[in-house]
């Protein structure tokens, strides 16, 4: 007896087959100018989209470094020929590429695809990005901690956000700006007006800060920094001595919170984009800043989780060294600065003041980290300053963002495309 014909099935098994292929190479697209390593995760998007299943894709989100097969699939918005939207990014790219670009636009396919994850996300920007159908303005919010998370019981204090859709480009990241010591409310400071002028989204959150870094060891700076992360106290010295937080008082929690609160807020404003399809916060899309004890909060939080850039002003210090020698630095070294950074150390910039008393200590942080490039005079320099991520400034304990002077390298490690180097009006 003959076989029964197989053409059909062998038909079937072939397209899906072909539309797995398809998904898999759209999943992959990503052209950060500087690109990082491939994506490891997320075999299951390219997989879903052939067999039609749900979306386990980056919905049109791209993050740093392109997937490669296993990484960053389509997912459903393939399957179903129409574009992938911010709600459906998970795990097709959650584990993303291990070192994004320093610069340079991400394109993301109108499929959903999309490379990055939970470690990608170093410069590039989203192709399909935040939907924003506001009006054309700048849109400014304030709010209480409390306002976001009825669960807040300390520093219930004001925090910002804001969008300013009428950049060039929406950034399709979100800037997360700290100031100096003793500011516990949310601030614009630290480079935040200068990133909400530029098509980011920014969000000021309010972080506890009202304590002295300097006179409590080694352990002390790192310990009392991720207390205020995380909410979880894992020191009780000095002010922390007396103080009872929950995760709902760290910075993480409450970015979360603020972010789901301006979705359902502002929903036009796409807020939400920053956030997981679970809830959590997409750290690869997030740009930690800081001025003098903020920027050193923004490289701690930083070694913590796996962001997208780290742009330190007058910072990060945490060490009285009196030289620049690693073995023996002549004072107390942060222990935190030994341990190995969740973001990869070519996403951290910072800028120093040569007339600054602290920027010996901030040279010797950055040396002990680990930051990309040689300290590189910025002042009658052009971008890119020999690609070096460590720029010293004629200057002293500044905000350098908060000046026309230094406009130009503030657009350079923030990574601001030409288009949105100006800046929106007032």
């Amino acid at each position: 007896m003959s076989s029964p014909s197989r053409g059909p099935a062998l038909a079937r098994t072939s397209l899906v087959a072909a539309l797995g292929a398809l998904a898999v190479i759209v999943g992959c697209a990503g052209n950060d100018t500087t690109q990082g390593g491939p994506g490891t995760g997320g075999a299951a998007g390219g997989t879903a989209a052939a067999a039609g299943q749900p979306a386990q894709g980056s919905g049109g989100h791209v993050s740093g470094g392109a997937g490669d097969a296993s990484g960053g699939g389509a997912g459903a918005a393939a399957a179903a020929g129409r574009a992938g939207t911010a709600s459906e990014a998970g795990s097709g790219g959650a584990s993303g590429g291990n070192s994004g670009g320093s610069s340079g636009a991400g394109s993301a396919n109108v499929a959903g695809g999309g490379a990055g994850g939970s470690q990608g996300g170093g410069g590039g920007t989203s192709a399909t990005g935040p939907s924003v159908t506001a009006a054309k303005a700048r849109h400014q919010h304030a709010f209480r901690a409390k306002d976001a998370d009825s669960g807040v019981s300390f520093n219930d204090n004001s925090e910002v956000a804001v969008i300013d859709n009428r950049a060039a480009t929406l950034m399709g990241k979100l800037v997360l700006p700290f100031t100096g010591v003793g500011t516990n409310s949310g601030t614009l400071e630290a480079g935040g007006e200068f990133c909400a002028r530029r098509g980011f989204h920014v969000l000021g959150i309010a972080a506890f800060q009202d304590y002295d870094i300097l006179s409590k060891g080694a352990d002390f700076f790192g310990d009392a920094r991720r207390s205020v992360f995380e909410g979880v106290l894992y020191t009780h010295e000095g002010e922390f001595a007396n103080i009872a937080m929950t995760k709902a008082d760290g910075v993480a929690q409450r970015t979360q919170k603020a972010l789901q609160y301006l979705q359902s807020k502002f929903p036009e404003e796409g807020w939400g984009y920053f956030l997981q399809a679970d809830g959590s916060v997409r750290w690869s899309d997030v740009i930690f800043s800081g001025f003098s004890h903020g920027g050193s909060n923004a490289a701690r939080f930083a070694f913590l989780v796996g962001a997208a850039r780290v742009v330190s002003l007058s910072a990060p210090r945490e060490n009285l060294c009196t030289r620049l020698d690693l073995n023996d630095c002549g004072g107390l070294v942060a222990t935190w600065l030994s341990e190995t950074s969740k973001t990869p150390m070519d996403r951290f910039f910072a800028i120093t003041g040569k007339s600054d008393a602290q920027h010996l200590q901030h040279l010797f942080a950055m040396d002990k980290t680990g930051y990309t490039g040689a300290a590189t005079p910025l002042d009658g320099a052009q971008p890119p300053y020999g690609n070096s991520h460590r720029l010293i400034a004629n200057a002293a304990h500044t905000d350098f963002c908060q000046t026309s002077t230094y406009q130009a390298a503030c657009n350079y490690v923030f990574g601001v495309p030409p288009e949105n180097q100006a800046g929106t009006p007032p």
